[in-house]
């Protein structure tokens, strides 16, 4: 269990009691030491809790318990007393990410729950009679040798997508799914699910929302997550989402308010955009850290962050976010918030403009913004029909600018209220987010720190997306409420049209990184483990002159440091 110290540097403890045995670390965010160390008891010793995470509203839910002053102990405190009083069943009151094991002493039922978008992870695994469950996989692996799941690593390598819901890289361990309590008592499981989002969404069906009650919800969000006895920065990347999340904190807090951005950065100036969020931070009047990743460092970096991740994770996007956490641990930053989740709620992918157009086009109901996105997204309607019918066909296997639309096993899916709805649905609970949450939470604790997610407050996510599409696209672009937000400040800036990240992946794998690559590659090809013509796809990119895409390179460099790692 030692292999979760990154995740709680600060204590440890456990609690032992028949057949129970529970063990925790620390990170210490909100309370004083000596009151917020776990595992913690009830006062009335009804129920035992491990927590990982935050309640970010454990002040409001201490109030509405007629308990105010609980809150002066933190959100630990609050949430076990909370349980203790209500048990399970009203944890739809909790704003925050978490997931906790609560043992109730008096029944002998054990829960364990997670977040509504499982921004905290829980694993699990059923073991000679028992269940054993931890924050990372490792820990489950140094109890049971556990065998790959084969059919999981040939459908990464085929569509580029990750094990979705329960399921994980190996066969006998299993992940919690976000918004889903198991209840564990007498050698018996049952489990549920506590959040519905298309559910909360369809709520919203007949409501008239607005882009000032999405920005109060938003403000909120943002307040709630900027409680902490640490410091905090902000990730700045220059685009819609985080700086629409800056200005509302300057908004929220004042223009004085002292908040310190930090940005992945590059020394080469053909994908380097570090210089963007230099000159928006000048202009707003924050402070902006730039963190250079080189070539030099990724092959080092890389091991060491597959150690953290355990499964396979994104390229050098997430080397370089592990890079800048650890200079912000270093500088005593040990709280992010985080832009995450603007595209998935309000529709800023460009396969998303292409369902909001084939969703236009169905409904007729406002011919002159569909003429406008048509416009503004240089495409005809009959491109845009073809190709949002493709995107629907293949099951939504695609990237997200419409590029290499695949089909490999996959259905089409069933529409919800409209194709763009759908594939929010789809990213926000399958594709997108589960897989970018878990690379940013195991990159993040592995330097012991936390980061926090405004956009994806679930009272934000659920408004934005069930916002009418007239409401996501006025004026034509993308995410139009975010827009609004940095048009009060920053003119010529609101209106730009979105930015991918920018990385040199390509460039070094073809480049500096080249000897790297191949001798990783060819440690997988002696292995045995894949198919060869997996392993071909080295050769094509390498004998491209101008390959475009790398992340092939990219899985068979990570699979090598995966399958070593077994």
């Amino acid at each position: 269990m030692k292999s979760l110290t990154h995740r709680g540097p600060d204590a440890q403890g456990e609690y032992e009691r028949d057949g129970l045995f529970l063990r925790h670390f620390r990170l210490a965010i909100i309370g004083a030491e000596a009151t917020a160390h776990q595992p913690m008891l009830a006062l009335n010793g009804k129920v035992q809790l491990v927590f990982n995470g935050e309640i970010y509203n454990y002040k409001e839910l201490a109030a509405w318990m007629g308990c105010p002053d609980l809150a002066d102990q933190g959100d630990t405190r609050v949430l076990v007393e909370f349980l203790s009083t209500y048990g399970i069943g009203h944890i739809e009151r909790l704003n925050g990410m978490f997931a906790f094991a609560a043992y109730f002493e008096d029944t002998g039922e054990l829960y364990l729950v997670r977040d509504r978008f499982g921004v905290k992870p829980l694993y699990y695994l059923h073991h000679r009679g028992g269940m054993y469950f931890a924050s990372e996989i490792k820990s489950l692996r140094s109890i049971q040798p556990c065998s790959l799941n084969y059919q999981k690593v040939i459908r990464y390598l085929d569509t580029a997508t990750y094990p979705e819901g329960a399921n994980t890289f190996y066969e006998d361990i299993i992940q919690l799914e976000a918004g889903t309590w198991i209840r564990y008592q007498n050698g018996k499981t049952e489990i549920r699910r506590w959040y519905d989002l298309a559910a909360e969404i369809s709520s919203l069906k007949d409501v008239t929302l607005t882009v000032p009650e999405y920005e109060a919800l938003l403000e909120d969000a943002i307040r709630l997550r900027l409680r902490s006895d640490v410091p905090i920065s902000l990730h700045y990347s220059a685009g819609t989402d985080s700086t629409a999340l800056l200005l509302k904190t300057k908004e929220v807090w004042g223009w004085d308010f002292p908040l310190t951005t930090f940005t992945m950065a590059f020394e080469d100036p053909d994908v380097d955009e570090s210089g963007m969020a230099e000159i928006y931070c000048k202009r707003i009047g924050v402070n902006n850290h730039k963190v250079f990743l080189t070539p030099e460092e990724v092959p080092n970096l890389a091991l060491e962050l597959h150690g953290f991740q355990d499964e396979p994770y994104g390229g050098v996007p997430t080397i370089a976010y592990y890079r800048m956490n650890q200079v912000e641990r270093q500088l005593g930053y040990l709280v992010s918030i985080e832009g995450q989740g603007g595209d998935e709620a309000l529709g800023g992918y460009l396969y998303h403009v292409y369902l909001a157009i084939y969703d236009l086009h169905l409904s007729r109901s406002d011919p002159d913004l569909l003429r406008l996105m048509l416009q503004i997204h240089n495409t005809d309607l009959e491109t845009a029909i073809t190709a949002a019918e493709r995107l629907i066909a293949a099951g939504f296997q695609s990237h997200t600018d419409m590029t290499n639309i695949r089909g490999v096993n996959s259905l089409p899916k069933e529409k919800f209220m409209d194709w763009l709805s759908t594939i929010q649905l789809y990213d926000v609970l399958v594709n997108k987010i589960p897989r970018t949450l878990r690379f940013n939470d195991r990159a993040s604790m592995a330097c012991g720190r936390e980061v926090r997610f405004p956009l994806l407050d679930y009272r934000v996510l659920t408004y934005g997306i069930a916002f009418d599409h007239q409401v996501k696209y006025a004026g034509g672009n993308p995410k139009a409420p975010l827009r609004e937000i940095i048009r009060r400040h920053l003119l010529g800036v609101y209106d730009a049209p979105k930015r991918s990240v920018v990385t040199p992946q390509t460039k070094w794998l073809k480049d500096e990184l080249k000897p790297w690559a191949l001798e990783r590659i060819d440690v997988l090809r002696s292995s045995g483990f894949l198919p060869q013509h997996f392993l071909n796809e080295s050769d094509s990119f390498y004998r491209d002159p101008a390959p475009t895409n790398s992340f092939p390179i990219w899985q068979l460099i990570n699979l090598s440091f995966f399958f070593d790692f077994q």
